[in-house]
């Protein structure tokens, strides 16, 4: 199976010809799936561009940060629960077996707060954009949402068939080193945001656990390409673009994976 990923894509910045073109340029991958790991677009537009990405070919994606930007968490995910059964938001449906090796599972996943330097003075649009943000204690809300995203990894992977390769979508990087941009891993200031702990930790766990199966992780977020050997059968790969080339406006096709 022919598996075709994506992320950080922000589709929302095209016009309609280089909306049309980049399209085009999945629709010449071949894939018979797409693998989308968030920001796609922003809460007004995301249905309608995970609809046209579905058009290509069967889609499994989850959200990233921007996908929230101008509505709250909870009115966004009420929306991706209602989307047709063929447009797969993998945090709503659990462990997928795709093939007869590989299992899927996904969440969105949130910048927690628990790496780098927690008083930092990074300013995101995330703030003022998202409305669970605009009220209470950052930190405390990022914690929280991180150790739900946890909570909801965990389970799904308690209940995945067992499979030679699970590949787990998820929008934020669950370790600092793979945190990537530039090239480069992200300072301390810019850690807390774009990196989720909580979601680490599981992986790790399940990776010890099950060391027979192979595990391929992918994720964004931070907008540098990076591959990241966290356990001998974990391995997490950071879609992006290379040093010194800008992400907004400019979708690529990360990779196409054979599964």
């Amino acid at each position: 199976m022919r598996a075709t990923w994506l992320t950080d894509i922000h589709l929302n910045f095209l016009k309609p010809l280089a909306l049309k073109a980049f399209y085009e340029r999945v629709r010449a991958a071949q894939p018979h799936i797409l693998l989308v790991t968030g920001d796609i677009g922003e809460s007004d537009s995301v249905v309608r561009f995970v609809t046209e990405l579905g058009q290509i070919a069967p889609i499994y994606f989850v959200l990233g940060n921007h996908d929230y930007y101008r509505s709250s968490i909870a009115a966004v995910r009420g929306a991706m629960a209602r989307l047709p059964t063929e447009l797969t938001w993998l945090p709503a449906v659990g462990a997928l077996k795709i093939t007869p090796r590989t299992t899927l599972v996904g969440i969105d996943g949130w910048g927690d707060a628990r790496c780098g330097d927690a008083a930092s003075k990074v300013q995101l649009s995330d703030w003022q954009l998202i409305d669970d943000f605009r009220r209470g204690d950052r930190n405390a809300t990022l914690e929280r949402l991180g150790a739900n995203e946890a909570r909801a990894l965990r389970s799904h992977l308690a209940a995945a068939p067992p499979s030679e390769h699970l590949v787990v979508l998820t929008h934020v990087p669950p370790f600092p080193e793979a945190c990537i941009y530039d090239d480069v891993q992200s300072d301390d200031n810019w850690l807390p945001w774009f990196t989720c702990i909580a979601t680490g930790n599981v992986l790790r766990e399940h990776a010890r656990a099950h060391p027979e199966q192979q595990i391929t992780v992918l994720c964004g977020h931070s907008h540098g390409i990076g591959r990241f050997e966290a356990e001998p059968n974990l391995v997490v790969r950071t879609g992006g673009w290379p040093k010194g080339i800008e992400g907004y406006g400019n979708p690529v096709v990360q990779d196409t994976l054979e599964l």
